[in-house]
């Protein structure tokens, strides 16, 4: 499931990055919806589980995001330092976020396991969007 919504993503950002459209009219007013309403769902997890420490054009308590995803070799990781950056960092397999752990003078990233994957998700592609 986890890389079933990792790839529903990851199409969702490169379709909304290529700016890729159908000729179906009615295809396209329903996708357009979609993304606006996951963008708005997006925004409030973010304000209510991320903003008092990220930011995205500057450093806070952590971060910034903008740009995030050209930071990680393997993007696909984020969401799951987002769950549990302390399982992302101790698995060794990231270096990024074993960088980022040192830079942050060691201080892990809260774990976030009561948000579900879908909420994530909606989160990272707020993020992505670039919106504040």
């Amino acid at each position: 499931m986890k890389k079933q919504l990792t790839l529903s993503f990851v199409t969702a950002v490169l379709l909304t990055a290529c700016g890729q459209s159908t000729n179906n009219t009615a295809a396209n007013a329903g996708s357009a919806a979609a993304p606006a309403q996951t963008t708005s769902k997006g925004k409030q997890l973010f304000a209510d589980n991320c903003a008092r420490c990220h930011a995205m054009k500057t450093d806070n308590l952590g971060p910034k995001l903008d740009g995030v995803f050209n930071r990680w070799s393997d993007s696909t990781q984020v969401a799951d330092f987002v769950k549990n950056s302390s399982a992302v960092i101790q698995g060794g397999k990231n270096t990024y976020a074993t960088a980022l752990f040192h830079k942050w003078s060691d201080m892990p990233m809260p774990p976030f396991t009561n948000l579900k994957d879908e909420e994530i998700q909606q989160i990272l592609t707020y993020i992505h969007s670039g919106v504040e």
